[in-house]
This record gives C-alpha cells, sequence and structure tokens, in this order.
C-alpha cells in the first residue's frame, strides 16, 4: 500500500461518519481504538427553516442494508463519529500493516506500467528518492477525486453534476455539544459536530455561485452564516467559541462517476464516485467500497471467478437502482434550494412521528433508500 502523504497528517476533509461507516470500523475490530478518543453519539438533529428533528438511524435498518450487501450483519451499531482524520488514518496504516500489507508512505506513483493493455503494476519514488517498480495482478486506485490511477487511464468522469456546494470548515474549542447538528436556512447549511481533542467541527456551506462573494470577507460571513442558519449556535460560538487553526476550504465539488475497473485495475472511493459533501456520506461509502471489494477480490485471487464475475456484485452495489437514486438524491441536496411549502409542511408532519423522523434521518445518511434486490 502506497500513500503520497506522511501520517499521522489532518488532510483537508471533513470528517463525518454514519452509524453504517461506524459499523465498517467494528467489524475491522477498529471501532474501539477510534471512540477511546472520539465522542459519538446516536442521536442526529435535522434543523430546516427551524423545524427540528431529531432521531436515530433505526438499528433493523442498518442491519438490512449490511445483509443485502455483504450478506451478514455482524457489527452492526448505531453510533456516528465525527473523526480527525490523523486520528483514523494512522488507526487504518497500522491494522494494514498488523495483518500483512506493506505499508510506505511519502511514496509518489509516477506511472502505472501496462503491458497489452493490461494493467501490471507501478513506478515511482520513495520517499528518500529512490526510483522502485512493483509488479502486481490489479492495482487499486482509492486516490481520490484527483486519482492518478484514473488519470493515468485516460478514465473520462460521466453523469457529472455541475451543481454543487461550496464549503468552508473549522474547528472550535470553549463549548460543548450533546451530539450534531446539520442545519440549513433558505440556500446556506451549517453542520456542528463534537470532535477530537475537545473540539468541535463547524462547518458552513451553499451553492457554489456564492462562493466568491463568501471568501470576499470569509470570517465575517463565517461568523454571519452562523448566525443566520442557528443564531442560537452564533451567540454560543462568540460567547464561548475559540477558533484552533485556520478555516478549510472545499469550492468546487461537481459530482461525477468514473468506470469501476479494467484489465488490472479498480477504483474505490471518491476515485471512482465523488458526491458534494452536503450529506457527509464520502467516508462511510469508502469503508463500504473497501469492504465489498476485499470480497471480490478475495472470490477472485482465490481461483473460484474470473476477475469480472468477482467484481459484478461490487458493481451492482455501487452502480445498481438503489446507489443512482442515492446520488440523484445528494445531487439534489447540493444545490441548496430554499424549501418550498409542501417540504416545509412535510418536515412538519414529521415532528410527531418518531418512526418517520428516524426513517428520514437513514434516508439523508443512504440506508433506507438502498436496497440491491
Amino acid at each position: 500500500m502506497v500513500d503520497r502523504a506522511n501520517f499521522p497528517s489532518d488532510v483537508p476533509s471533513t470528517h463525518f461518519v454514519w452509524p453504517h461507516g461506524l459499523s465498517y470500523l467494528n467489524r475491522w475490530g477498529l471501532l474501539k481504538q477510534v471512540l477511546a478518543t472520539t465522542p459519538s453519539h446516536t442521536v442526529l438533529n435535522v434543523v430546516q427553516d427551524g423545524i427540528e428533528l431529531s432521531g436515530t438511524v433505526p438499528l433493523h435498518l442498518l442491519r438490512e442494508h449490511f445483509r443485502e450487501l455483504h450478506g451478514d450483519d455482524s457489527g452492526v451499531v448505531q453510533r456516528y463519529a465525527s473523526v480527525r482524520r490523523r486520528v483514523l488514518d494512522k488507526i487504518l496504516l497500522d491494522a494494514a500493516a498488523d495483518a500483512g500489507a506493506q505499508v510506505r508512505t511519502g511514496f509518489v506513483v509516477e506511472e502505472l506500467i501496462q503491458d497489452k493493455g493490461r494493467v501490471v503494476g507501478i513506478r515511482g519514488k520513495t520517499q528518500d528518492g529512490r526510483s522502485v517498480e512493483e509488479r502486481a495482478r490489479v492495482v487499486v486506485g482509492a486516490d481520490g477525486r484527483n486519482s492518478s490511477v484514473a488519470r493515468a487511464l485516460g478514465l473520462r468522469k460521466h453523469d457529472v453534476r455541475h451543481k454543487c456546494t461550496f464549503a468552508y470548515w473549522g474547528y472550535y474549542s470553549g463549548f460543548t455539544l450533546p451530539s450534531a447538528y446539520m442545519y440549513q436556512r433558505g440556500r446556506l447549511g451549517v453542520a456542528a459536530a463534537p470532535t477530537n481533542f475537545g473540539q468541535n467541527m463547524l462547518l458552513v456551506w451553499g451553492p457554489r455561485e456564492l462562493a466568491e462573494e463568501f471568501r470576499v470577507d470569509l470570517a465575517g460571513n463565517f461568523e454571519q452564516a452562523l448566525d443566520l442558519v442557528s443564531p442560537e449556535l452564533g451567540k454560543r460560538v462568540r460567547a464561548q467559541g475559540k477558533r484552533e487553526g485556520r478555516l478549510f476550504a472545499t469550492l468546487d465539488q461537481s459530482a461525477y462517476l468514473r468506470p469501476l475497473f479494467g484489465q488490472g485495475w479498480v477504483l474505490a472511493g471518491d476515485a471512482q464516485c465523488f458526491k458534494d459533501q452536503c450529506t457527509a456520506i464520502g467516508m462511510t461509502h469508502a469503508f463500504r467500497d473497501a469492504e465489498l471489494l476485499a470480497a471480490g477480490l478475495d472470490d477472485w485471487l482465490s481461483g473460484d471467478s474470473a476477475f469480472d464475475v468477482a467484481l459484478k456484485h461490487y458493481e451492482s452495489c455501487l452502480r445498481g437502482p438503489a446507489a443512482t437514486a442515492y446520488y440523484d438524491y445528494v445531487c439534489a441536496q447540493a444545490e441548496m434550494r430554499a424549501l418550498d411549502h409542501d417540504e416545509l409542511q412535510f418536515l412538519s408532519g414529521l415532528r410527531d412521528d418518531q418512526q418517520q423522523t428516524d426513517h428520514f434521518i437513514a434516508m439523508h445518511g443512504g440506508i433506507a433508500i438502498h436496497s440491491t434486490r
């Protein structure tokens, strides 16, 4: 396993992990390490134009989700967390090394080795500048939006959705939050979640066409957005909060799909599909991809199936009707339309029905809407 970065480090990334994301960590035996230093909760609060919905992702939906994708529901948990990458990535890297993987950080992949149209390995440089060539039966590109594997193969994006959000976020100490909140008022959104080191992650987002105007006075507009979307939170941050470090930004979150696999290569995570941060699903789906892909590759490497046959389930889970429906849902949310009267009435009605509120929150995280049947 090679990575350009050195660890531990903070990747400029938001880092909310839904309950199905933490369930993967639990299945891999890593959840206790994460929760030893990371706050976690079960109740999530969604506030739309002042209409507050508080609920949990139902356990039976989580179990069904895992049975459909993986054939079993072992390790399922209802908790979620916002875990900093400098904490999580180190745990994952150490686990990979403990499992037998050779981990090389500070490694720059310079090119793919191809033979008659088939990827058969990589060439790159180690941290001390040595040139290295490695041969492999398959190269997995889990290397994000700017995937070097996808670029080397000339893989084109398709179903691109340019309507998306900009987002700024930072870390604030000085106050505590009982759980995570996702707010929207008009065309602006705010997320607030407890995270590591006694801090809270605060994130502001809005439609991309407002990004240039917003950044003219970044600090001032960030605070004004908090005041507008959640006056109570804005007041608390001004009275008690202290920003720890700078604000981070992501300004272009155009969604896309890329081809999933081919001769000697396969993509996972944001490399194969990127969705806007507005539903905070990225890390959870990266974990999903990892387990599905590991199972498919194990089937192939053990000789039980041909490569394309072994990855059919991976493909059906990531490109089937349910995945397409959620992709459409996230892209619609990323347009940041102001809610109309009927939508507000619908949300008002949910407040009197806890079961439907929980289902709504699960759907927002891609659970109730996901079925491979």
